[in-house]
């Protein structure tokens, strides 16, 4: 048996000792029936009104306007005569809530106990009194329209395709990187099962006499990835068939997909940074994993959080997209899954920066590969003991 063959048989092994079909579409139906049924609960809320609260007013002749529409709240301005007696009102719980109103401007609400309607009121009195401002100025209909109109800035890529297009391929690419974190994550767990669990079973020397080690890790590698696409591709067809059917059922606004992307060549770059960036990260996990005794005591689990830190460079470098710091983290390949995306979609980049972060990338792959093949062989035949890191080290140098 050739080596390809036994890396394809040990990743159709690993691909369906995680992928069950029955169990899938059954998560599927079990998925939709939790949106349908938290899209119903949510319409119910949104539908229902609050039970009214009567606000007894103090002092609203000195407003100079109405008292504003809160919703929920019914008010009182004549109820009470003095600041004292509607305090006192409200301390026995003879009315909802009270409003004080100072005669050089402000207010004081009161009530016995936390409730939602006061964090209402602040934003009714503000719009309220702005427009009684705008009221007294002498200013036509037109002038105050001109004057409340936002300044309208538009942004045009000359030559990049600008308007809804670039935002289209924006939102694409933002959904490749979001696509391929999920991947990651979806198949972590699963690789540390994989691989950890053959250190636990006395068969695995028996293997090592028929198999390589690195054939073993190349096909485990393959295979988890691979059910970790499957479980992520049914994952976002059952949210896009919640996205596009739900509001059809309840009767709402169903939402339309995105003009699709123009910068084709943009997006096939970010997807192939996004696939070598997955494979890298999936290869790196395999070798930490081929260090860890037992997956359930092991302080090295924590090191699955590993990739989100790239992913926070990147949020941090949304706004300094053209710094140097941004373009030595678009290469370097631990960081340029994340960050390269981000430049390419900020800023304009120079030719040779994407073909070098991804030639970085396709070494790390294999780089790693070949660690996580020595170091499994080693790390598989040692019992009770975790390898230390300079172990750990020494058999990722003979790589």
């Amino acid at each position: 048996m050739t080596r390809a063959q036994q890396v394809r048989i040990i990743a159709w092994w690993e691909f369906n000792r995680f992928v069950k079909w029955r169990q899938q579409f059954i998560g599927i139906a079990v998925m939709l029936g939790l949106s349908a049924m938290i899209g119903g609960v949510t319409k119910l809320i949104t539908g229902a009104r609050g039970k009214q609260v009567e606000v007894a007013v103090v002092g609203a002749a000195t407003l100079g306007f109405p008292l504003p529409d809160v919703d929920g709240v019914t008010w009182l301005p004549e109820r009470y005569g003095d600041a004292e007696a509607l305090r006192a009102a409200v301390a026995a719980d003879s009315v909802g809530g009270g409003l004080i109103i100072a005669a050089d401007g402000g207010g004081e609400v009161l009530v016995r106990r936390k409730s939602a309607w006061t964090t209402r009121v602040a934003p009714a009195f503000t719009l309220a009194h702005q427009a009684a401002a705008f009221g007294q100025l002498p200013l036509s209909a037109e002038q105050r329209r001109a004057l409340e109109a936002p300044f309208a800035v538009r942004i045009t890529a000359l030559g990049t395709g600008g308007g809804a297009s670039a935002g289209s391929s924006r939102l694409y690419a933002n959904i490749l990187l979001g696509i391929g974190l999920v991947v990651l994550f979806n198949g972590f767990a699963s690789l540390f099962v994989g691989i950890t669990g053959e250190k636990q079973q006395r068969i695995t020397e028996q293997m090592l006499s028929m198999v390589s080690p690195q054939s073993w890790i190349d096909g485990k590698i393959l295979g988890l990835a691979a059910a970790a696409v499957v479980g992520t591709v049914m994952m976002v067809a059952t949210a896009l068939v919640a996205f596009l059917m739900l509001p059809r059922i309840f009767g709402g606004s169903v939402p339309t997909l995105p003009p699709p992307p123009t910068e084709l060549g943009l997006l096939a770059m970010i997807a192939l940074v996004t696939l070598l960036g997955t494979a890298m990260w999936f290869a790196f996990m395999a070798a930490i994993a081929a260090t860890i005794d037992d997956p359930n005591s092991s302080p090295r689990g924590a090191m699955l959080m590993i990739p989100v830190l790239p992913t926070t460079l990147a949020f941090v470098l949304v706004s300094r997209a053209e710094s140097t710091v941004a373009q030595v983290l678009a290469i370097f390949p631990l960081t340029s899954m994340a960050v390269l995306p981000v430049r390419l979609l900020s800023t304009a980049v120079p030719w040779w920066e994407p073909a070098l972060a991804i030639a970085l990338l396709a070494a790390s792959v294999w780089a790693f590969r070949r660690a996580a093949g020595k170091i499994f062989a080693a790390g598989v035949l040692l019992y009770g003991k975790e390898p230390t890191l300079a172990e750990t080290l020494r058999w990722a140098r003979e790589a």
